[in-house]
């Protein structure tokens, strides 16, 4: 048998496994509802005021995961999923860490009044 036919078979042979294998992945309907969930959570914390560019890439990663899945390209709406959920937790961590940070200057202002109504020092 030729060379050139033989390698024709074994690349024709490559392709075909590993077209089955990634037709074979399954949707990763999970990560996309952990996403959703994780987006959510970020967006009660008040996200799109405290962390705008975090929630906006979570979202924009969210919805190229979806659009991966309408195109039945489940790997790369596993991956889309997967940063979209990371993106939201950025986006939730630094939300919740403004809400502390604006606590702490409330409470730090509520100190400086009351120890300018005692005339203690440091309430200028």
């Amino acid at each position: 048998m030729p060379l050139m036919t033989v390698l024709r078979r074994k690349l024709l042979c490559a392709a075909t496994v590993l077209l089955t294998a990634c037709a074979s992945l399954p949707p990763p309907t999970a990560a996309l509802a952990d996403a959703e969930a994780r987006i959510a959570m970020a967006r009660e914390q008040r996200a799109a005021r405290y962390a705008p560019a975090d929630l906006d890439a979570a979202e924009a990663a969210l919805l190229a995961a979806r659009e991966a899945m309408d195109r039945k390209d489940f790997a790369l709406a596993q991956q889309q999923a997967s940063a979209a959920l990371v993106q939201g937790d950025l986006a939730l961590a630094r939300a919740g860490e403004a809400a502390l940070r604006a606590q702490v200057r409330g409470k730090t202002e509520e100190n400086r009044q009351l120890r300018r109504q005692l005339g203690l020092r440091g309430g200028q």
